[in-house]
């Protein structure tokens, strides 16, 4: 059986983004069910949640706990991020 880890990120638009705003406030209120679904297709037992940052709307907190390896997380977090204008950032 592989061993849980725990991930924290903060998802956000760049501040120069063109995504309008109305796709943005979409993708962000939907965002903890859209990477539960995007997670659970490599590890059914991956739980995602997602909380409001300090740094406004655009920006978002969120917890990740999986069985995934680095490298999996990275590849589709970056692929995420790229299909949605987003920027990624791990947190310590």
């Amino acid at each position: 059986m592989s061993q849980k880890t725990n991930f924290s990120f903060d998802i956000h638009y760049p501040a120069d983004t063109r995504t309008p705003e109305a796709q943005r406030t979409q993708l962000m209120a939907s965002l903890g069910p859209t990477l539960q679904a995007l997670f659970a297709a490599d590890d059914s037992a991956a739980t995602v949640a997602v909380s409001d940052s300090h740094q406004g709307s655009d920006h978002k907190l969120v917890e990740l706990v999986t069985t995934l390896q680095d490298r999996q997380i990275a590849s589709l977090l970056k692929a995420f991020s790229e299909q949605h204008g987003l920027s990624v950032q791990a947190l310590e």
